[in-house]
């Protein structure tokens, strides 16, 4: 089973009670989000992290998930396959993602 944002949150904070915005935010995910495949709404709890850079919901994430938090935590955020850049990268249509640095079309 892929790992949710709550098991990445906790791994990174430790055992709490309750977890606040800022748990969150400190360790760079959102608290509440949207599934890419069916357009659910998401909490910590339920939102699966994928190999594409978004979340997913348990019946969209397939075999895009992450196995361990380790694996999460070092995977590098989506960049271009043609020039390597991170800051020119949009998502015109679900799941096809465009470099404006080079033009560069793919689909993860």
């Amino acid at each position: 089973m892929p790992i949710t944002i709550l098991d990445f949150v906790k791994a990174e904070v430790g055992d709490k009670d309750t977890y606040t915005a800022e748990d969150f935010a400190r360790n760079g995910v959102d608290m509440l989000g949207g599934c890419q495949g069916c357009g659910a709404t998401l909490g910590p709890y339920n939102a699966y992290p994928s190999r594409t850079g978004y979340w997913r919901c348990a019946s969209c994430i397939g075999d895009a998930g992450y196995a361990t938090v380790e694996e999460f935590a070092s995977a590098p955020p989506v960049s271009c396959p043609a020039c390597g850049e991170l800051d020119h990268i949009s998502e015109p249509a679900q799941g096809v993602f465009t470099c404006t640095e080079c033009e560069a079309v793919w689909v993860p």
